[in-house]
């Protein structure tokens, strides 16, 4: 008989001798397919091919084929106050004296290249609106520049300063309009021509 500790040693002692390590041509061939492994696994992945396009397939419900009348539809076609009003309307027509040139082009009709499809200079409003700006600012200069001189016959453009005044003496102070006109070297009878009395008057 021994003591336990001499026991325990011998069971350790025993136990490694029968462990087995492995050699260093083992380890070279179980590293060799890990580095395969890896090698496949950070490969990029090919596509099996062009994936076919979704298609959408519009609601019935809420976008019914053409052939195919809504109910609102079907409930205007019963009204018969609806349907005279379209028949008096008749078909659209493009306004009286537009050019073909003037007009944007249809389906029927497509843009050829070079032409205009914005209106001409003589019916365009914004370019209308700047030479009647710039024909009033050139006449107003215009009168000022001549004012005080002999053959000057008295303005014709007034501003809403003078307005405001050309009121106050005629409707408050009670002058009459040759008086007042003359006053402010306005010519004669353009008070009245531009500011009726009883129509516009100071607020």
């Amino acid at each position: 008989m021994g003591s336990s500790s001499s026991k325990v040693a011998s069971k350790a002692a025993a136990g490694a001798a029968r462990r087995q390590y492995p050699s260093t041509s083992s380890i070279q061939n179980s590293a060799t397919p890990s580095t395969n492994t890896s090698a496949r696994t950070n490969a990029p992945l090919r596509s099996a091919g062009p994936t076919a396009p979704t298609q959408v397939h519009p609601d019935p419900v809420t976008d019914p084929p053409v052939e195919q009348k809504t109910e609102q539809v079907e409930l205007d076609g019963r009204d018969p106050q609806f349907g005279a009003a379209l028949r008096k309307i008749g078909p659209a027509r493009p306004a009286p004296g537009t050019r073909l040139d003037e007009s944007f082009p249809t389906s029927s009709e497509p843009m050829q290249p070079g032409m205009n499809i914005f209106p001409s200079t003589q019916n365009n409003p914004a370019v209308i609106l700047t030479q009647a700006r710039q024909r009033i600012g050139k006449q107003w200069e215009l009168e000022d520049d001549n004012r005080g001189r002999p053959s000057f016959h008295g303005r014709t453009l007034m501003s809403a300063k003078d307005i405001s005044e050309a009121l106050r003496l005629r409707d408050e102070v009670g002058k009459r309009s040759q008086e007042v006109e003359k006053q402010m070297k306005l010519q004669p009878g353009i008070l009245d021509q531009l500011l009726a009395k009883g129509v516009v008057a100071n607020a």
